[in-house]
């Protein structure tokens, strides 16, 4: 019950979401006029005549769980609460659950991801997953002593070179001292990609310049058994991608109003430039004249 106490009214979450939405002032997201009439929880432009809510402009259109409840359902996301105990206390169903969890997934801003760049000391490692008919592979790198983090979903059972090029090529700044394992897909890396390239044997029992990206999988694998139980191949490419966010973006899961901040693009009015209204009226008056001229000269000629 304390955790529901936490959850703010349906007024108060209206409030943010206009917030989030409009800014400081409501206006038609068809038209961008400002005469807005509220019906209830909806609104009607006087205008365009067009209604819509706070819900019916995001992908959140045909929601129907309650306000408060998709609060906590976020509210457990963000936390990291298992689906299991995020199903008993929200009230609704385990596939409810986990269709709004990867709801949220999916609206996380990937193109933050792809603007990502590391430098400095990089390391970088891949890991193997799946079942034996269904493997996968992640190659992933982390700049030391920062939390930015890339992991990138591979749909093979091994990792080549080349993939390991283009990965670098996206997200490793030239000139950064790369450390890496002995696998002979980093050999002579610094051939391809300018990096300053050195690296350990695991089998020799090296692991000082590989320790933080070899925990991070560690951290990944805890991550998906303790809120998912477990993983399948088809949506391992979007649990590895939640899972980067989390890491590198802690402050955008921090409450709801953190995500939703991210996750729902604000609406923007459009500007009308009155020079590039002003030839519109001038055209409309001109017609007007030639309608007034056209009817007058109808009247006098019309025989009594």
């Amino acid at each position: 019950m304390s955790i529901l106490r936490q959850i703010p009214s349906e007024c108060k979450i209206r409030t943010e979401l206009k917030r989030i939405l409009f800014g400081k002032q409501l206006f038609c997201p068809f038209c961008q006029g400002k005469a807005i009439k509220k019906y209830g929880k909806r609104y009607r432009c006087k205008r365009c005549r067009k209604p819509f809510s706070f819900t019916s402009v995001t992908w959140l259109r045909g929601m129907k769980l309650s306000l408060q409840t998709f609060w906590l359902l976020v509210w457990c996301w963000c936390n990291k609460v298992p689906v299991d105990q995020a199903h008993k206390v929200a009230g609704v169903s385990l596939v409810t659950v986990r269709r709004w969890y990867e709801k949220f997934r999916t609206h996380l801003p990937e193109h933050a991801l792809d603007a990502t760049r590391l430098s400095g000391v990089v390391q970088i490692d891949e890991a193997y997953r799946g079942s034996k008919n269904k493997k996968y592979a992640i190659v992933g790198a982390k700049q030391i002593g920062t939390r930015k983090v890339v992991l990138k979903h591979i749909p093979e059972k091994s990792v080549d070179r080349k993939t390991a090029i283009d990965f670098l090529s996206n997200y490793v700044v030239p000139g950064s001292t790369l450390f890496s394992d002995g696998a002979a897909i980093y050999r002579k890396i610094s051939n391809w990609w300018p990096v300053n390239h050195s690296y350990e044997r695991h089998n020799r029992w090296e692991f000082t310049l590989t320790s933080e990206i070899e925990g991070l999988w560690g951290n990944y694998t805890t991550f998906v058994r303790r809120m998912y139980h477990h993983v399948t191949p088809e949506k391992a490419p979007d649990l590895i991608t939640e899972f980067t966010f989390r890491f590198s973006y802690p402050e955008w899961f921090q409450s709801p109003v953190s995500y939703l901040r991210v996750a729902i693009m604000p609406l923007k009015q459009k500007q009308v430039h009155l020079w590039k209204t002003f030839p519109q009226f001038i055209s409309s008056m001109q017609d007007a004249n030639l309608l007034l001229k056209l009817a007058k000269k109808s009247l006098t000629t019309v025989p009594y």
